[in-house]
């Protein structure tokens, strides 16, 4: 490609690329469903339980109040999610003077190109490693990502993130039911890292050959989500059953596998908004180098009991981008007529 052609490509206009679409919003929603309802079943079976227990005489009556609480602390946390204490639980900080200089510097830069007012969303330094459910105007970045990247690859996390928003992420009622599956989410969390099963399959993987690692790590897979999901089954056993147990424990483990599509589908509807934006080849040098975090967030994990976190391969990615780019270059620059 010749650089005309390269520079057509990277910048068709974001005014409207960085548009929230009705499609958006109902696959936002279907991930949503998919992730949360089926664990919310489990918890609010054990709730109805744990209300029989206690000798609640309205049936439902604590898991509706365990729901009304979870909804009143996440408009809570929303609400005040820019507070000192707010950061401070969701592993944010304000950015140095050095730091803003920067972040502010490219996040003017991409929102001039979406066509977006960059007063409009709120930037902060992520401290902590963690899956994050925040306002959508608020933009996190890494410090790796400050220190490491150059400015137009700064920009590409900073369009992903914009992007993400973008297409929506019904990112309050991600809150909601993360609050609502963390007491069961939490306990097998809890037993998954106490034990260490993750690092302990992972030593005796690297010691087989790769045939028979892989083999092992799908069976060691299977084994450790069992063992920590023996508690939560054999509570849900008292109350309606071992077989309906099964069943519930069961649903959100196929729920995680039919999600793939979608979580892919969304990661790359993602990578275009910021191919689109005229980030392509930075996003995918980003994607490219392991030193650096990948520019997204996968908020899926907390809200299913089977831990499952989906991560689309960035060499997918990567080569979705190329094709992107591919796309734009024909589009921009049609071959001259014979």
């Amino acid at each position: 490609m010749t650089s005309e052609v390269i520079a057509k490509a990277n910048y068709p206009g974001g005014t409207a690329v960085a548009r929230r679409s009705v499609a958006d919003r109902v696959r936002a929603w279907i991930v949503l469903l998919l992730a949360a309802i089926p664990s919310a079943a489990l918890m609010t079976v054990l709730l109805y339980g744990f209300g029989l227990a206690l000798g609640v005489g309205v049936r439902g009556v604590l898991a509706a109040t365990w729901f009304l609480l979870c909804t009143a602390w996440s408009a809570v946390s929303f609400r005040g999610a820019e507070h000192r204490w707010m950061l401070r639980i969701n592993g944010l900080r304000e950015p140095t003077s050095d730091e803003q200089r920067t972040l502010i510097t490219a996040w003017e830069n991409v929102a001039r190109q979406a066509d977006v007012p960059a007063s409009s969303y709120t930037l902060w330094v992520q401290k902590a490693d963690r899956q994050l459910v925040t306002p959508g105007r608020m933009i996190t970045t890494s410090p790796e990502s400050l220190q490491r990247l150059e400015p137009r690859e700064l920009e590409a996390v900073l369009a992903h993130q914009l992007a993400q928003r973008v297409q929506g992420r019904a990112a309050f009622w991600q809150l909601v039911f993360r609050n609502y599956n963390f007491p069961v989410v939490g306990i097998e969390r809890t037993l998954m890292s106490s034990l260490d099963l993750i690092a302990v399959g992972d030593t005796i993987a690297q010691r087989l050959p790769a045939r028979s690692s892989r083999i092992f790590s799908v069976g060691w897979t299977v084994l450790t989500r069992v063992l920590v999901a023996c508690p939560a089954v054999a509570a849900a056993t008292v109350i309606v059953g071992l077989a309906p147990a099964l069943l519930l424990r069961l649903v959100p483990e196929v729920a995680a596998w039919a999600l793939r599509p979608l979580v892919a589908r969304a990661e790359y509807r993602t990578d275009r908004i910021a191919v689109d934006l005229g980030y392509g080849p930075e996003l995918g040098g980003v994607l490219q180098s392991g030193h650096v975090p990948q520019p997204t967030q996968t908020p899926l994990n907390p809200l299913s009991v089977s831990l499952f976190s989906p991560k689309t391969s960035p060499t997918k990615r990567i080569r979705r981008i190329r094709d992107r780019l591919d796309e734009l270059a024909r589009r921009w620059n049609p071959p001259a007529p014979k």
